[in-house]
Formats: C-alpha cells, structure tokens, sequence
C-alpha cells in the first residue's frame, strides 16, 4: 500500500514539474487571430480579394457570376492570412530559443508550402469551377514564397507594423502602448543594441537595471522609470515597480495565485504589484490557471 502511494506521489510529482504547454498554445492562438481580424487587416484581406476577382488568376477569371468570385477570393485569401498569423505565433513560440534569422527562414518556409497547399486544396475540393487549368500545389507554394518574402522584406524597411497597433481597451498608455515599434529606441541606442533586436524585459536592481533582450543581457546604471521612458513607445507593460515586460512576451496572468503574478514565455514568472494590478487587469492578458503553469520565480 505504502508502495502504491510512493509510486503514485512520484508520478504526481512528475507531472507537476513538466510544463503544460497549453496555455501558451491557446495564448498565442488567441493573439494571431486578433491580429488576423484586426481592421487594418481585414481592409487589405477585403482590397486584394476585389482586385483577384476582376483579374481572375490560377483559373478563376472564366467564372460568369462575379459574386462567386469574389467569395471564392475572399475565402483563399483570408484562409490564408489567418494560417500566416497562427503559423507566425506556433514559430515565435516553439523557435523561441533559435536565432531571428533561422525562425524567420523557417517562418517563411512552412507558411508557403502551408498556403499553397491550401489554395490549391480549395481550388479543387471546395471550388472547382474553373476554366483554365489549376496551378499545382508546388506553383502555388512559389507564389507564396514569393508573396510572403515580398511582404516580410517590407515590414522589416518600413517602422509601421498591423500587430503593433493592436490595443488593449482600458489599459493606460502610460504602462501599456500601442504604437507602432520604432525601429531603435533611445535605450536600445543607449546600449549599442543592433537595430531590430527586441527589447523584452527591464529590470531594476538598486541604481542599476537590467535590460534582456533575445539575444544578450546588457546592464546600465540608471533609474528604472528613465529606462522605461527611453523605450519610446515600445509594446509592453510595467507589471511591477522594478519590472517592465515586452507584451509578446506574456503568456498570461494568474489572477488566482497567493499573489498574482503575469507568466513569461520563458516560463518565468513576474509577481503584480497592487499599483499595477488594474492596469494588468484590463491589458486582455490570458487568464491562467495556477495548476496548469509551473514557473520560475523572477523576482
């Protein structure tokens, strides 16, 4: 008996101690589909699916009612776009680890075999009428490659970001903005950080603070609040009086903790303080519950 229950205790405690990834899953799941349907987004899944339908390409110019078309358009486009952003999601969470450069080939990648082969299933399966032959799905995934490319070298010329204007309703701007990231903010200047390395956490420890980022940790001697003004804008929350968080790299919070505390994709965790607590409370964070996460204290 006394067996049993030593062997059930130890298999209890084996599965606390491994990570349920769920939550991150459903966390990012809920994000690439709010930056899927975002208004900016939906205009330009609206714009192109007008302008495929009256230039009819992969053998759907010859279809007589317009409006099927433009159905037709709307629904490959828009599929596509929401496999983009929750593809973009599962790759910034499972690569976490790997270098920008590989997440973004591999990013790339998937998301053109994906799309194509999705396309072409549609084509065929769902929307077969059509009067010229169909591309097959390895021309289709050339085009997406070459689409997806196109559009990723764009966003990383240009300042301007959809998912960085995501807002979150009832959040101050003081703790939580949502302007568009700026290309090299006064501490990222400060610290000789390379242009286009994220910023995802701020720490203060006595006169110093510590700034972490993907890549490196770098360590300055200045006050918290001046750091966080330095930032100029940058996407994130100050959940705690000593630490500010990248909002890309919140899983979710713990409201129900002993005391609540926000869950990083690195799977530490970051105490509330009382000041911050409303703010985190209407920032739209992913409710977790504490049985569910196993964490590392970072405070």
């Amino acid at each position: 008996m006394g067996r049993t229950s030593r062997g059930k205790k130890d298999l209890d405690t084996a599965r606390k101690a491994r990570p349920n990834p769920m939550p991150k899953v459903f966390s990012a799941l809920q994000v690439a589909l709010s930056r899927a349907f975002h208004w900016r987004t939906l205009v330009i899944w609206f714009g192109c699916s007008l302008l495929a339908t009256y230039s009819g390409p992969f053998g759907t110019y010859g279809d007589p009612s317009v409006l099927h078309s433009l159905l037709i358009w709307m629904v490959l486009i828009g599929s596509s776009i929401v496999t983009v952003y929750v593809l973009n999601a599962l790759n910034e969470l499972f690569l976490a680890k790997l270098s920008s450069f590989i997440r973004i080939v591999v990013f790339i990648g998937v998301s053109a075999i994906a799309t194509g082969s999705l396309v072409h299933f549609l084509l065929i399966y769902v929307f077969a009428h059509t009067s010229d032959p169909i591309l097959s799905r390895g021309e289709l995934s050339s085009y997406s490659l070459a689409v997806i490319s196109f559009i990723h070298i764009v966003r990383l010329i240009l300042p301007f970001s959809v998912t960085d204007q995501i807002s979150n309703k009832g959040a101050s701007e003081g703790e939580l903005s949502s302007a568009s990231l700026p290309p090299h903010s006064r501490l990222a200047k400060r610290l000789d950080i390379p242009a286009g390395v994220r910023i995802s956490q701020i720490t203060a420890n006595g006169h110093f603070v510590s700034v972490e980022t993907s890549e490196d940790v770098y360590r300055t001697r200045m006050r918290f609040s001046d750091a966080v003004a330095e930032l100029d804008g940058i996407y994130g929350l100050t959940v705690h009086r000593s630490h500010w968080v990248h909002r890309n790299s919140i899983v979710g919070w713990v409201p129900r903790a002993k005391k609540p505390y926000v869950l990083l994709n690195n799977d530490r965790s970051v105490p509330i303080s009382k000041t911050y607590l409303a703010n985190v409370k209407n920032a739209g964070l992913t409710i977790l519950d504490p049985e569910d996460v196993e964490v590392e204290q970072s405070l």
